[in-house]
């Protein structure tokens, strides 16, 4: 099991960074995360919104497996 210590969104490389409670850093792709579980610009808009707000509860969906039955759960809909 990963225990994150820290973990921040970097804008410029497009990449979810972490470092665990030893010390080791890791990095996640997320443009490859979004092409393998958003469908369309609404379930990626929702994997955005998780990445800002709460990045430790994006990468444990990510790492349990569950994050696109996360968003095919949580849809986005429009205002009329």
């Amino acid at each position: 099991m990963l225990y994150v210590k820290t973990c921040k969104y970097n804008l410029d490389t497009g990449r979810l960074e972490m470092e665990d409670i030893s010390g080791n850093h890791y990095w996640i792709d997320i443009y490859a995360v979004e092409y393998e579980c958003a469908d369309n610009m609404y379930q990626r808009s929702s994997l955005d919104y998780l990445l800002y707000n709460e990045p430790i509860k994006y990468i444990n969906l990510l790492l349990d497996g569950k994050l696109k039955e996360y968003v095919h759960s949580h849809p986005i809909y429009l205002e009329d």
